[in-house]
């Protein structure tokens, strides 16, 4: 028998790393990665602007939620909701209905 080991596909946490899942929509049918507990909890605060908001994984803060794709997260206890900008994002854009993201950015993170 084969086993296939994976870790998150959100960072580089390795194989054997307790992990959840994150879904969302594709074009034709839902999109599911392993997420491991680090990434699914990270969140950045509401940017000042009420109509901006912040990619989870990196800060990036954007002027529509429509440049960021939305995952769902299910991990033991911990459910909600993350949105990834298409640096931050496995495979980048996932959903068919995601903005062009250089043309909605409006700050980059502070290094």
């Amino acid at each position: 028998m084969q086993q296939t080991l994976v870790g998150c596909a959100f960072c580089d946490a390795p194989p054997g790393t307790e992990t959840g899942e994150a879904h969302t929509w594709g074009q034709d049918e839902r999109v599911t990665h392993p997420i491991c507990v680090d990434c699914a909890i990270q969140t950045e605060t509401d940017p000042d602007e009420r109509d901006h908001v912040a990619c989870d994984g990196c800060g990036l803060v954007v002027d529509t939620l429509a440049a960021l794709t939305r995952f769902r997260v299910e991990l033991g206890h911990l459910e909600g909701p993350i949105q990834l900008c298409a640096r931050c994002s496995p495979g980048g854009l996932a959903t068919y209905w995601t903005r062009d993201l250089e043309e909605h950015l409006v700050a980059t993170p502070a290094e």
